[in-house]
């Protein structure tokens, strides 16, 4: 899906107008965070980092998960921070992650985020990091999106001394329908102590150039959502369909694709 508008960073006045189009995509997180710190050092340090990033997405690609249990994906996420000046918490109710930066100075606490699950869908790229289970695949990009996130939190705790404010990294599982992963989540405390005034995410897109970042103003992206319409009246028959119930459900019916088998 392409939405929005696509830039390239060229100015500071740019990068403080918006974080879109900084040319890595590891560096999208952190500089929502960070926007008023020069970008190229985080630029090289994010150059450095590349290649365990790139090596933690495929590791996840190889063993994908579905729901709120991921185990695997959350022992992986676990390994890549350790040793960061982090307070990382497992979740209780699913296997998310939960991990807090402080930085030396006071400020605000904004909560980055990324996805963990998978989709149960068979996949045949033939990759050498393609999935070795049956019937789950990454194939909406949530790999990269964990991937990515540790990146930030690598990006940022070099940026620890002058860092006015708190970061939160929320690794969230249980983003496809139905789980509510997020809900989980934020029942559990996630937006508290200290309290979040602002959260920022992002989805991979790969109609987009590499290297750029889309935004637009307002909804962006789409949910596949169930809903249920009830219709309350009194019975009719089909034959003389008037102002009853079944007068009203017939269109609806219709308009429903047909399904071939």
């Amino acid at each position: 899906m392409r939405f929005g508008r696509k830039e390239s960073v060229k100015s500071p006045k740019e990068r403080l107008r918006c974080f879109a189009g900084i040319p890595t995509r590891l560096l999208s997180h952190a500089a929502v965070a960070l926007c008023w710190v020069p970008m190229q050092p985080l630029l090289d340090e994010a150059r450095r980092l590349l290649g365990d990033i790139v090596e933690l997405r495929r590791s996840i690609h190889r063993e994908p998960e579905i729901g709120l249990d991921l185990p695997l994906t959350q022992a992986k996420i676990f390994q890549a921070l350790d040793g960061l000046p982090l307070d990382v918490m497992a979740g209780k109710r699913t296997t998310s992650v939960t991990a807090t930066l402080r930085g030396a100075k006071p400020g605000r606490t904004i909560l980055l985020r990324g996805d963990m699950d998978a989709l149960p869908l068979q996949e045949d790229t033939g990759l050498e990091f393609a999935s070795r289970f049956d019937g789950r695949m990454h194939a909406c990009g949530h790999d990269a999106h964990v991937a990515m996130l540790v990146g930030a939190a690598r990006l940022l705790v070099t940026k620890q001394a002058e860092l006015a404010g708190t970061v939160r990294f929320m690794f969230q599982p249980g983003e496809e329908e139905p789980y509510k992963g997020a809900m989980a989540m934020i029942e559990e405390g996630l937006l508290e102590e200290p309290h979040v005034e602002a959260a920022f995410a992002l989805h991979a897109d790969p109609s987009n150039a590499a290297g750029s970042l889309s935004y637009c103003s307002g909804p962006a992206l789409a949910s596949g959502d169930v809903f249920t319409i009830v219709v309350r009246g009194r019975g009719d028959r089909p034959p003389a369909p008037t102002r009853r119930p079944i007068r009203y459900q017939s269109p609806a019916r219709l308009s429903r694709p047909c399904r071939r088998s």
